[in-house]
């Protein structure tokens, strides 16, 4: 995957609000350079947020959950079942987040559990 870092003077402006995400999260758009991004305000606990390359994002776990309204049943598993081969978590680390209060109604954390009992990982 190719990333750029941009400057903050290569900004365009400030986010437009654009609405709500499948998962009920307020979303705004902006532009980087030629490159337009979707902006997602959630509050997400920092268990959730790690470093890559010095840019914070959310944990691999945390993007299949936010992801999971996105894609069906059968792209879902393969996604986890990915994920979980690649070490990016296990599924008791998915379970255990899964159970946390703040995803009780979190619509792409119920699809997850609805889908995890079937990947093999």
């Amino acid at each position: 995957m190719f990333r750029r870092r941009y400057r903050r003077d290569e900004w365009r402006g400030w986010p437009e609000p654009t609405g709500v995400d499948a998962n009920g999260v307020p979303t705004a758009r902006m532009w980087i350079g030629e490159q337009e991004v979707i902006v997602h305000y959630a509050d997400i606990p920092d268990s959730d947020i790690t470093t890559v390359d010095g840019i914070r994002c959310t944990t691999a776990l945390r993007t299949v959950i936010d992801l999971a309204v996105e894609l069906g049943p059968d792209d879902l598993g393969v996604t986890i079942d990915d994920a979980l081969r690649r070490e990016l978590f296990t599924v008791d680390e998915a379970w255990e987040r899964l159970g946390r209060p703040d995803l009780a109604t979190h619509p792409g954390a119920e699809l997850v559990r609805r889908v995890l009992p079937y990947v093999s990982g």
